[in-house]
Order: structure tokens, then C-alpha cells, then sequence
């Protein structure tokens, strides 16, 4: 399946770096990219990752324990694919254990030196801790907000003031794989953050499973992020078809 220079379907595609292999997720972002997915997910193994459920958790512990992959062969392995596929968006995640660890200036500097413009830090709270010497001065790489359905008006303002251009909304009040519900309340979010600006995106994510329930947030959201479900079907041998399932369901029908 080639879908290089097709237009993009809505969808934000995570994998784990290192998980099975370090080689075999480079290829699984090929098999993304080449599915025409808008965006990459890219995550830096971590085996403590709290906000993710056992399948993305097992991955990543996979990667850490077994498969010792750091964060300079995470590195390495995205400059491959950016090397690969240099027009595709890549949002990198990780946990900030692992950007501590490996030095605030010099993974933001990596960042940059890969072209990644989103970093998403599940576990930094990133009104209360972004300053300006957190980030590089002037740089071009910018936080991904995670926010719940259940986030306050006065926390929600203070955001939009700050000025992100991607927020993760997480589709109910879970962990990564679990199932698949969108909460009554996301919509009043999702309003408040495109009145803001039209121009400010966003990826709802969290159960997601199937393609039919990724064109249903697609449709109230710029992207629908998916995880476990492509792992698991990595795991079964599905990875194609689920790949196929989705280029079908926005490339045959399009949104409504």
C-alpha cells in the first residue's frame, strides 16, 4: 500500500520506538507514513509510563528492559525516518523523566536539529512549569498541552493565552487502550479552543480502536490519535489490513 503524495488521512499514528525491535519500529513508521497518515507519533520508550494502558505500557517496557533502547538510539532512529520520509509531520512523546535525564537544552536542541515542532509530555503540566528558560530562546519547538474533558474555564483561558497551536484531548477520563466512550463535555472544549483561533489544532486520542470511531472524532477534531489499537494489530499480524481499514474509510467515504 503506497499513499506518498495522496492526501493525508485524519489520523495521528503512535508507535514505540524500540518495540518489538528498534528496526521493526522504523519500519512500522514507514508502513504509517506510506498509509498517509497526517501525523507520526513518535514515542521514546519509557518503563514507567503512567498515563498509557498495558498494551503501549508493555511496549514500552519491551523497549527499556529487554531491547535497552535510550534515548540516543530514539534519537537516532527518528533522524532515520526523518531521513526517510523529510516532508512527514512527526510529534515526539515521552515522559519527563526521560527529557530531564538527557538534558533540557540538549534533547530541545535535538529536537529541532530533526525538525520536530511538537513535543507531547503527558506527565508536565505545562502551565504551571513552562518559563522562559525551560525552552530553548526562540525556538521553534512548542509543548503539547494533554488535556481531560473535566479541564476548569480558568485553566482552559490561561492555555489559550499561552498561545499552544496543538492540544490532545483525551476522549474520556481513562488511560491510553481502554474502551472507547467521547465525554458530553469535550465539545464545549473543543469550542472554546477554536474560537480562540481556527488556525489552533486538535487530536482527540484514548480508546480509540477502530477506524469507524477514528472518523467519528474526526469529525469534531483535526486528528484522531491511535495507539494500542495498532499495536495490537502489529501484534496479530493485522497491521495492513488496519492500515487499509483506515485509508477506506476517509479515502472511499471522506468525512461527513
Amino acid at each position: 500500500m503506497e499513499r506518498l503524495g495522496y492526501q493525508q488521512i485524519p489520523v495521528m499514528a503512535h508507535l514505540v520506538l524500540g518495540y518489538p525491535t528498534l528496526e521493526e519500529s522504523i519500519r512500522t513508521a514507514g508502513a504509517y507514513v506510506k498509509a498517509g497518515v497526517a501525523i507520526l507519533e513518535l514515542q521514546i520508550p519509557f518503563s514507567h509510563p503512567t498515563a498509557d494502558g498495558p498494551v503501549i505500557t508493555a511496549a514500552c517496557q519491551e523497549a527499556v528492559e529487554r531491547q535497552h533502547v535510550s534515548v540516543d538510539d530514539s534519537l537516532a532512529a527518528i533522524r532515520t525516518i526523518r531521513n526517510q520520509y523529510p516532508e512527514q509531520e512527526i510529534m515526539v512523546m515521552s515522559y519527563v523523566n526521560r527529557v530531564y535525564a538527557y538534558g533540557l537544552k540538549n534533547f530541545f536542541r535535538e529536537m529541532e536539529s530533526l525538525g520536530v515542532r511538537h513535543l507531547i509530555i503527558p506527565d508536565l503540566p505545562v502551565d504551571d512549569t513552562l518559563h522562559p528558560s525551560f525552552l530553548i530562546p526562540h525556538s521553534s519547538l512548542s509543548l503539547v498541552p494533554v488535556l481531560a474533558a473535566n479541564v476548569s474555564d480558568a485553566r482552559l483561558k490561561k492555555l489559550l493565552a499561552m498561545d499552544f497551536d496543538f492540544y490532545y484531548l483525551m476522549s474520556d477520563f481513562k488511560i491510553t487502550g481502554s474502551t472507547f466512550s467521547l465525554n458530553p463535555r469535550l465539545q464545549g472544549v473543543i469550542d472554546r479552543i477554536k474560537q480562540s483561533s481556527q488556525a489552533k489544532r486538535i487530536g482527540i486520542g484514548f480508546g480509540i480502536s477502530t477506524p469507524e470511531q477514528a472518523r467519528l472524532v474526526a469529525e469534531v477534531a483535526d486528528v484522531a490519535i491511535i495507539g494500542s489499537a495498532l499495536i495490537q494489530a502489529q501484534q496479530n499480524g493485522t497491521l495492513d489490513e488496519y492500515l487499509e481499514q483506515l485509508t477506506l474509510i476517509y479515502g472511499m467515504e471522506g468525512l461527513t
